[in-house]
């Protein structure tokens, strides 16, 4: 006997994934749907709005799947779910009916609910969770039993159909993006290492110079872990366009993963920029905030990578309510295991990117505080004193010192290269003086300048005896240290 073909009922609400993933399990894995019926009410944002969008994924996605709505809204009362079930089951005979009841309003649900009572009709749902369940007539009476079905069975959906599904801004506005393509993860990291994190030098090790400045090679490297991770529809660059070709939305990275779309706001920016060539931070967090809700939807989770900015309890508690994810300097150590834990990622890392976060931790194990980027110490000057003409390093210098638990740092202006350190407590000058040449005898000679009137700091000049790269490796393994305690 030949089986009925597959009739699905949706009921319309912001909340989307649960119709999509309905929607492409039943068409890949339980015989196909001829006929997709999407009920909604009057509410324009909550449910009529969602509805045209959805039947506008459908067509896109599955172009033989017959879209019906109907011709006016329809109420909220379980009567009003259930006659317009029993008006379509008249309209599509011989269909067998999955009636998902998953979105709407409590009273829809039940509405939904006694279809089960129908002929050829079942009932399904999701829940928040993850699971999902069938329930039907039996001829030995009701049956309720869990399905299963996997989030990932939407992964190789385009990233582009989903947002214009989710997001009410990026409906009907034209996509345009780059896609990403694999690199060698591994050999960036160490060439990131070993060049101070230069983003245009890394990628010229690899054969790959001129590409762009370091930003955009940033979300190119962030990319290509995404895919490595076997993450197989993400977009760089994306940009939400009006007909005119005006952007009206640009997004660095974003992905379709396991249910969810996934935006990533990747910055190189250090702290020194903020209020001057960008928004301050907690403006970003806020801007960062709306994309999410805008683009991605309900559900929808933002990532903002800031590998050259440490965020303040406030910027972390800030970012918390608004529900954005951070990664900043102090977890860029961390980078891989991170990015994984804020994907889903079940299981291990892969090899290859098991290899870059060994990587990292080896640097981490030399003293290294940070990867991806060089945050700067040379923000606004500690105290109320207004910025003038004579500018105070040594208040930066303390600060950074401060901020990286060190008693030394080391800068350079035009080709020379300094030590500013501090001398502790009751330990004569000279003695740390000798400390210093000690500690840098195989990588530079260790001139001395000055020693402050109070005897607390000296400035030396710091003349190497290897190249930049070797001293800036030999610098980072006593990151965080204090060498003259």
């Amino acid at each position: 006997m030949q089986q009925l073909p597959n009739a699905m009922v949706v009921l319309s609400s912001e909340q989307l994934w649960p119709n999509i993933l309905g929607l492409v399990h039943w068409h890949k894995h339980e015989g196909g749907v001829k006929d997709l019926c999407i009920y909604y009410t009057n509410n324009p944002v909550r449910s009529k709005q969602p509805a045209e969008r959805f039947a506008a994924f459908a067509k896109k996605v599955f172009p033989p799947i017959h879209v019906h709505l109907p011709e006016a809204p329809g109420g909220t009362l379980p009567q009003d779910v259930l006659g317009q079930i029993l008006a379509w089951q008249k309209q599509l005979p011989a269909r067998r009916w999955i009636i998902n009841a998953t979105g709407g309003l409590k009273l829809m649900f039940y509405g939904a609910v006694q279809a089960k009572e129908l002929p050829n009709t079942e009932v399904v749902y999701g829940e928040l969770s993850g699971e999902w369940f069938r329930w039907r007539k039996t001829a030995h009476g009701e049956q309720l039993e869990s399905l299963s079905i996997d989030r990932a069975e939407t992964d190789y959906i385009p990233v582009r159909y989903l947002v214009q599904a989710q997001s009410g801004v990026a409906f009907n506005r034209t996509w345009q993006c780059h896609k990403p393509e694999p690199l060698p993860v591994a050999q960036l990291v160490q060439n990131g290492i070993e060049t101070g994190w230069d983003w245009p030098r890394m990628f010229a090790r690899i054969g790959r110079p001129n590409e762009g400045q370091a930003g955009f090679l940033f979300e190119k490297f962030v990319a290509a872990v995404l895919l490595e991770m076997g993450i197989p529809q993400v977009d760089v660059n994306a940009k939400l366009g009006e007909g005119n070709g005006q952007s009206v939305q640009e997004i660095d990275v974003i992905a379709n993963y396991r249910g969810r779309i996934l935006i990533f706001d990747c910055k190189l920016r250090v702290e020194s920029e903020e209020g001057r060539r960008v928004e301050p931070l907690a403006v970003q967090i806020r801007q960062a905030a709306a994309i999410r809700r805008d683009i991605g939807g309900i559900g929808a989770m933002l990532l903002m990578i800031r590998p050259g900015r440490a965020f303040r309890e406030q910027e972390k508690l800030l970012a918390r309510e608004l529900g954005v994810d951070i990664l900043d300097s102090a977890a860029t150590l961390n980078f891989f295991r991170e990015l994984a834990r804020f994907c889903g990622l079940p299981g291990e890392l892969p090899a290859s990117l098991q290899k870059a976060q060994d990587l990292l931790d080896g640097a981490k194990s030399q003293g290294y505080q940070e990867a991806l980027a060089k945050s700067s110490f040379l923000g606004a000057t500690p105290g109320a004193e207004p910025r003038g003409v004579l500018i105070r390093l040594e208040s930066h210098l303390n600060k950074y010192m401060e901020e990286t638990a060190q008693d030394w740092a080391v800068y350079q202006m035009g080709r020379h290269i300094y030590l500013y350190y501090k001398i502790p407590p009751n330990v004569p000058a000279a003695v740390c003086l000798k400390r210093w040449q000690q500690i840098c005898d195989e990588v530079a000679e260790i001139k001395p300048l000055w020693t402050a009137k109070g005897g607390k700091v000296a400035l030396a000049r710091l003349i190497p005896k290897v190249d930049t790269d070797q001293l800036r490796m030999f610098l980072g393994r006593h990151r965080g240290q204090k060498l003259l305690q």
